[in-house]
């Protein structure tokens, strides 16, 4: 059957000389595996480049439950993302933000609150001016709510982590205080290895309800960071 939906894309392999086979987040069947034919022959007109990870697109479908991949019939981007593609570091944070996406997501039914919060996060990333080198702490954060295991607190994150001496200093304790219940737009000043030291505390936490296994884009950002 022909299924129109929303979807993100989290990332795509080469298949045979001109096709993809991409895996994407959409909003009415949750993650599902497609197969794209002529994306990358000369004749495509840059087709490709919506299947690049953290583009944001609509979505015809030829797609069938007993399958495990459905083919595309129709797809176009519902939003450029040109800064995601220009400023480095909203790149990298991105980067970072599909990798978490692609271990985390793992339902093959819709999730419309949890899809429509990826989906706002990236334009809010995208169109973002200013106060965005705390966007994954707060996006780890909030993401985790959908899950069901956000922190309600700081001792109860405090306890599921091994590094409890880092926040016996009562200015880190503040700064995750803060962070636990801060929006995107709000103004967090951290310095690099505080941020850090969050990041990791944070993945840590998500390890005991997730299995993420090793992110390998986290020293990339501190240093992008850090710079």
């Amino acid at each position: 059957m022909l299924i129109k939906t929303k979807g993100i894309v989290l990332r795509f392999v080469k298949y045979k000389e001109s096709s993809v086979i991409a895996t994407i987040y959409t909003e009415k069947e949750g993650l599902v595996s497609v197969i794209a034919n002529s994306v990358r022959s000369k004749n495509s007109a840059g087709k490709i480049a919506l299947f690049q990870p953290m583009s944001l697109v609509d979505l015809v479908l030829y797609f069938n439950h007993s399958k495990n991949i459905s083919r595309v019939s129709e797809i176009k981007s519902t939003h450029p993302l040109h800064q995601l593609k220009q400023d480095p570091i909203k790149s990298t944070i991105a980067f970072f933000l599909t990798e978490v996406l692609n271990k985390c997501l793992k339902e093959e039914v819709g999730n419309q609150p949890l899809f429509t919060f990826i989906e706002k996060s990236i334009i809010d990333l995208d169109t973002r001016k200013d106060a965005f080198h705390n966007f994954h702490l707060i996006f780890l954060i909030k993401l985790s709510q959908y899950f069901g295991f956000r922190p309600v607190s700081t001792n109860d994150f405090i306890e599921q982590i091994a590094n409890k001496s880092f926040y016996k200093d009562k200015k880190n304790l503040a700064k995750l205080e803060v962070l636990l219940t801060s929006d995107f737009e709000d103004v967090i000043l951290l310095e690099s290895t505080t941020r850090y030291t969050l990041l990791l505390d944070l993945l840590e936490y998500y390890q005991n309800h997730i299995e993420l296994g090793k992110i390998k884009s986290i020293d990339i950002l501190h240093e992008l960071l850090h710079s």
